[in-house]
């Protein structure tokens, strides 16, 4: 802001006291001459005198109100004078309050950013507490998820390809894509079954045969809380896992009625049977209101559920619908020993899974245990079915010691957590020997039991 002390002010300052010199000089000089035209002209007469006179009273006149004037001029310089310090200590009391502003908007902005870190660490804090109490509640396991995980894709491979490629190696060259296109559509069907009904069936609450229909088309599945038999893992995880179970029960079956079965009443058998006979059981004797499970029968990972009732299965459907044609007469020989050592091959890595992912709810030492012993028991049975053809043929073979292997593994799954190291070497070297002379007996009752799914399981 200019100041009334500029330049411009100070200009006009001076220019009116010239003006008042130079008023003041004129006067004297008229004076000096009036007195002069009166003094030196007398003689011209009164007029003049008088004429002289007015003129110096008119100038006196001017002079005096251009005193006024000036005075005016002067009160009116004092009074900007005073309003200039007045505007001065007005700007210097906005500008302190400016500053003050500035210092107070500093402030508040500091406290708005201490505020809003605040706010941060509170909702972090408010999420840690969530995620705390939700632990608490519902105990999910990541480690134990990512095992299921790991052993859901490994129980898969068991049917498709694993069992597809050790029943087709099995069969004869004709009936090959038969054999392998059953056991992929047998996975297909019992996945939309048991998304249908087979999961309500087997694991929902119901009567003590037969779960509810509270999962139908798994309607009310809780995405975040794990089933009462595996609180440790989501509801999905459980439902994915047992679904393996149920995949591979029927696909076994098929190797007792092998080249055989049309195509259409084979599907429409595997649907019935899943929900007549297999839900039943599993919800017997895995639920806790099963009435199994309530009788204190120990079925580990299936050994009843699984083997037991696809092996019974197999052997009345191998019956019921026949043998083959030339059965007895000539050796129906495997055309391809190279995928069934494939398949059993997978079987043997899938069934790790198969058994070590059934431990109980929050016994994940027992799953541990359960591979352990699903290891020993069939290496020990191959060898044992092995030593066994040895000494009855003279010679050991290839579908001895696979078989043998897969005899092991079906022994030991019903008690896989339940016993120790040395109870899964009796259980293998059992199994070779006893299933060898089992899968002999359709030799001497005269059923077909085309894959020995009777005589292994």
């Amino acid at each position: 802001m200019m100041s009334w002390r500029s330049w411009p002010v100070r200009c006009i300052f001076g220019v009116l006291i010239l003006a008042h010199l130079a008023a003041n000089a004129a006067v004297s000089e008229k004076s000096e001459q009036a007195e002069n035209v009166v003094g030196g002209c007398t003689h011209e007469g009164g007029e003049r005198v008088l004429l002289a006179i007015g003129v110096e009273d008119q100038l006196r006149r001017e002079v005096e109100d251009r005193d006024v004037q000036i005075r005016r001029l002067e009160a009116r310089l004092r009074s900007l004078e005073d309003v200039e310090k007045k505007v001065t200590e007005l700007e210097a009391k906005f500008n302190s309050h400016r500053a003050d502003t500035q210092t107070l908007n500093t402030t508040v902005k500091g406290i708005e950013q201490v505020l809003k870190r605040q706010e941060s660490q509170d909702l972090a804090m408010q999420d840690t507490v969530q995620g705390i109490v939700s632990s608490l509640e519902n105990p999910m396991d990541t480690g134990e998820m990512a095992f299921m995980f790991n052993c859901i894709m490994n129980m898969l491979m068991m049917t498709i390809p694993g069992l597809a490629l050790f029943y087709g190696g099995l069969v004869r060259m004709q009936n090959v894509l038969s054999t392998v296109m059953q056991s992929f559509s047998i996975c297909c069907l019992i996945t939309v079954l048991w998304v249908t009904v087979g999961y309500s069936l087997s694991f929902a609450e119901g009567s003590p045969v037969f779960g509810g229909s509270s999962r139908f088309w798994l309607v009310g599945m809780d995405m975040t809380h794990g089933h009462p038999l595996k609180p440790e893992v989501p509801e999905p995880v459980f439902v994915l896992f047992n679904l393996m179970f149920a995949i591979i029960t029927p696909a076994l079956i098929s190797g007792a009625f092998a080249d055989r079965m049309k195509f259409g009443p084979m599907l429409l058998f595997i649907a019935l049977w899943h929900v007549l006979v297999y839900c039943p059981l599993a919800h017997a004797s895995w639920h806790p209101e099963g009435f199994l499970h309530d009788h204190g029968v120990l079925d580990f990972a299936g050994g009843n559920v699984i083997h037991v009732a696809a092996g019974i299965s197999g052997l009345v459907a191998s019956i019921m619908v026949g043998k083959r044609i030339g059965f007895g007469l000539e050796t129906f020989h495997a055309h391809n020993m190279l995928l069934s050592v494939l398949g059993a091959s997978l079987l043997w890595v899938g069934w790790l899974g198969f058994n070590g992912g059934s431990f109980p709810a929050g016994k994940m030492h027992l799953g541990a245990l359960a591979m352990l012993n699903t290891q020993i028991a069939g290496a020990t049975a191959s060898l044992s079915w092995m030593v066994t053809e040895w000494i009855i043929r003279k010679r050991p073979s290839v579908l001895g010691i696979i078989s043998g292997s897969l005899a092991g593994l079906v022994t030991i799954t019903p008690g896989a957590g339940y016993v120790n190291n040395t109870g899964a070497f009796v259980f293998g070297l059992l199994a070779g020997p006893v299933c060898y002379f089992a899968a002999q007996l359709k030799h001497r009752f005269g059923f077909d039991d085309a894959l020995d799914a009777f005589g292994i399981h």
